[in-house]
């Protein structure tokens, strides 16, 4: 039962904050010790926990697939329970709307709910760590082209891949960049990753779906430019020739509170339910 509880949401959007107040208000009466994210509780008047760094047992996500995302990045290795209230316009992995939500919070307070997790990418380059919901993606920059290696659990995928670069996919993520980009959809229940070149040059390379426990090892060996790393669209870094990036299924999980019967599948073609 999650008593220290923060508050997330988009600070740009009067809505978002509106909401966020509610649930401080109803988190309060219901005996949770809320807080807001240090990015509204300067707006809000209210306390505030930095995200980065003070550990919480539940989070009030408000926004979309975006805020979300941006939520993760800041905790890092952390995972406590989420509650989502679905506010953007994309919301992938968010159930229901504010109102409903809002009403959900007593059972949220009292561990009235199933927790939902969701596998992350520990990503290593250039002496540091991220975890990625979505995925890791290596990207060459403008109209340029990067030469990458690639290899799975110690053998050679692709030799000389050329092309604008590399997406490495969890089962959650496999529904969108790594579908966009012609990847395909992993189900959840698979511990497996889906890796996908990005417009190869050499058209007859495919993707490849790969076990989840053996890394993906990827080396940047021709670019006459950085190339980007990017982490679930939010982190990004610039990555020179020779770097190495590994990456594998065996990050934290995103934990979510779900509060409805239903299975984790979910496809970028079927609209949700609500």
């Amino acid at each position: 039962m999650p008593r220290r509880v923060a508050i997330y949401a988009r600070p740009d959007r009067v809505e978002a904050l509106e909401l966020a107040r509610e649930a401080y208000r109803r988190l309060l009466k219901l005996g949770a010790e809320p807080a807001y994210d240090i990015s509204i509780a300067g707006p809000l008047g209210g306390p505030g926990v930095d995200l980065r760094f003070d550990d919480v047992e539940g989070v009030v996500v408000i926004g979309g697939d975006g805020t979300l995302l941006r939520l993760l990045q800041l905790l890092g290795a952390r995972n406590p329970v989420l509650h989502l209230v679905r506010l953007g316009r994309r919301a992938f992995l968010f159930d229901e709307g504010p109102r409903a939500s809002m009403e959900r919070l007593a059972d949220f307070v009292e561990g009235r709910f199933r927790v939902e997790e969701h596998p992350r990418l520990i990503v290593r380059a250039r002496g540091g760590v991220s975890y990625a919901l979505n995925e890791a993606a290596v990207l060459a920059l403008g109209s340029k082209v990067a030469g990458l290696r690639v290899e799975l659990g110690g053998e050679t995928a692709y030799e000389d891949l050329e092309g604008d670069g590399l997406i490495i996919a969890t089962p959650t993520g496999s529904t969108a960049y790594c579908y966009s980009a012609g990847g395909p959809v992993l189900h959840p229940g698979l511990d497996a990753v889906a890796v996908v070149p990005v417009n190869p040059l050499d058209r007859r390379i495919g993707s490849i779906v790969a076990p989840g426990g053996e890394p993906v090892r990827l080396v940047v060996e021709r670019t006459t430019r950085p190339v980007k790393l990017i982490i679930d669209g939010v982190r990004e870094s610039l990555l020179a020739r020779g770097a190495v990036i590994e990456a594998v299924l065996r990050g934290p999980p995103a934990r979510i509170a779900r509060y409805r019967g239903g299975g984790k599948l979910r496809l970028p073609w079927r609209r949700p339910t609500c």
